[in-house]
């Protein structure tokens, strides 16, 4: 199944962020190396642990985050409680969905968004620019 790990190397990802028309300082370098390294998404308090609590404020951080899922190479994934977690996405393949263990909070990405026909049909009813979030909950097979 595809991860965020597929993310083929950080310079794609500040290349990204230029093309998006953001300056790469060492802030952002940082905040990306802490993603791209992530084997599962991210909470902003695991992030900021790992930034260094006493060197990176939280008002930037939540500002890049914001940044950066704008510019198409992060998602965000909620749990079941509704709590951000990020992850680094390809930005040549765009977001995925994923399903979430309701007990020991494992994380599995699905490979594929079949999300197309909801999409359609709210476009028959006029809508446009369009976007979804979409994660499972359940048992995995280590909690059954």
């Amino acid at each position: 199944m595809p991860h965020h790990s597929e993310v083929k190397d950080i310079d794609s990802v500040l290349e990204a962020l230029r093309e998006h028309g953001m300056r790469i300082t060492a802030t952002r370098k940082r905040l990306v190396s802490v993603l791209f390294e992530a084997a599962t998404p991210l909470s902003v308090e695991a992030i900021h642990r790992k930034l260094g609590r006493n060197t990176f404020d939280l008002v930037t951080l939540y500002r890049c985050l914001g940044a950066f899922e704008e510019a198409s190479v992060l998602q965000v994934v909620r749990d079941e409680q509704g709590k951000a977690l990020y992850e680094m996405i390809d930005t040549a393949h765009g977001h995925h969905h994923h399903v979430i263990c309701r007990k020991c909070g494992k994380i599995d990405c699905l490979d594929a968004c079949m999300i197309g026909p909801f999409e359609d049909a709210a476009r028959k009813l006029g809508y446009e620019d369009l976007s979804h979030r979409l994660e499972l909950y359940g048992l995995c097979a280590g909690c059954r």
